[in-house]
């Protein structure tokens, strides 16, 4: 089942509480020492590398000599339009693809799935939930 924010239940019955709003995500452990792209900066930084290379290639479509096949190879900026329309068809099918693909979220759940194919039910061998040893099972 899915909960709110992706985080279980809480004990008490009350509801989470919402993600932090800031560069780090709420799955990352508190603990857990901040990475090279945890901080915004390096982020933007990296992102006006990638602008400056992209600016810098279709600068470049205007000096380099390129041997076309196609007419359209001669217009300026044709390979780096054709890249991002490209891009944006891969975008667009594969939101139409989800609509097809997508299951519901109790899909192996429903009645009408084969019993042979479920794994096996908590009264006959199955680990509960947390693994061996979450219930008081197995400890010393």
């Amino acid at each position: 089942m899915a909960h709110e924010h992706g985080h279980p239940p809480l004990t008490d019955g009350s509801k989470p509480e919402a993600p932090p709003l800031g560069p780090r995500a709420w799955w990352k452990d508190p603990a857990e020492p901040a990475g090279m792209w945890d901080k915004k900066e390096n982020v933007d930084r990296l992102l006006w590398v990638f602008y400056a290379l992209c600016t810098i290639l279709v600068v470049l479509d205007l000096v380099i000599h390129r041997h076309v096949y196609h007419p359209w190879e001669r217009l300026f900026g044709f390979h780096a339009w054709y890249g991002f329309v490209a891009c944006w068809m891969l975008v667009v099918i594969a939101k139409q693809m989800r609509l097809v693909l997508m299951k519901p979220e109790d899909y192996y759940e429903g009645d009408d799935y084969p019993d042979e194919l479920r794994g096996p039910s908590e009264g006959e061998g199955a680990v509960a939930h947390g693994g061996p040893g979450a219930n008081g099972e197995g400890e010393g």
